[in-house]
């Protein structure tokens, strides 16, 4: 009964941390570009009462006798699925259709790397993030520019003084293993050494994705998914719960034999 008690506790811990991913899911189910998180769960460490293949007052035993000690966290993974479009009326609102990360110079000079479309341009013509950090990779514009055309392959033009000029083209960048990245938080990702090296590429090309303008990615949280999800969680919680009452109600049973 004392390991059915560390059993399900470590079941209950799991469950827990599962809500707690739906929840943040649920959170940021309008964020622009978030990724859904998942919890994935393994078995722990068995105890070896009798090995497979050790010997019997017959034979050798078949299977023997491993009971477990419970589930634990073995990750929590990113989702990078697309998510849907939906139209902006920002010149330099744009969305990835396909793989590839926008890149962001942070103060520190290091690069994070976003999904998140929703830039802007600055006093000097620099295109930033909402938070006033450089998109890297992207062409600089003329601050007294009226209008922005982005085309599909990355190709930026805009409009000032009469004159259409192109000014460049946008580079994205990918990852062998993105699910690797650092959440940063703020709609960012850094890179690790479980991602692997950052490549870079124009969109379009060698199966990076393509630029669309006017639009922004939705987050790719299904809420329907996430409510059958806790609920299952919430059931496997109280079930665990449970097991541990049992568990208690044998345990005094057997104190008040004396």
């Amino acid at each position: 009964m004392m390991r059915t008690l560390w059993i399900s506790a470590s079941g209950m811990e799991a469950q827990q941390l599962k809500v707690d991913t739906i929840a943040n899911n649920i959170a940021n189910v309008n964020t622009t570009a978030y990724k859904q998180s998942n919890a994935h769960f393994q078995d722990m460490l068995y105890q070896e009462v009798a090995m497979p293949g050790s010997n019997s007052s017959v034979s050798y035993l078949p299977a023997g006798i491993q009971i477990g000690t419970g589930v634990m966290t073995n990750t929590v993974s990113k989702n990078f699925t697309q998510g849907s479009l939906q139209a902006s009326s920002g010149d330099l609102d744009m969305a990835v259709e396909g793989v590839g990360f926008f890149q962001i110079q942070l103060p520190d000079g290091s690069t994070a790397y976003t999904r998140d479309g929703g830039l802007h341009m600055d006093s000097t013509g620099k295109v930033v993030t909402s938070e006033g950090y450089e998109v890297t990779g992207f062409p600089t514009l003329d601050p007294s520019a009226t209008s922005i055309t982005i085309a599909s392959d990355g190709t930026v033009s805009y409009y000032a003084s009469g004159t259409i000029t192109e000014a460049g083209r946008i580079q994205l960048a990918r990852f062998p293993n993105p699910e690797g990245l650092i959440y940063d938080g703020f709609n960012r990702y850094s890179e690790t050494e479980a991602s692997g090296a950052a490549e870079t590429g124009n969109p379009g090309e060698n199966n990076f994705g393509y630029i669309a303008q006017h639009y922004l990615e939705n987050s790719n949280v299904e809420i329907v998914e996430e409510m059958v999800d806790m609920i299952a969680a919430q059931r496997a919680y109280e079930m665990n719960s449970k097991s541990i009452t049992t568990a208690n109600e044998m345990l005094q049973k057997i104190a008040n034999i004396g």
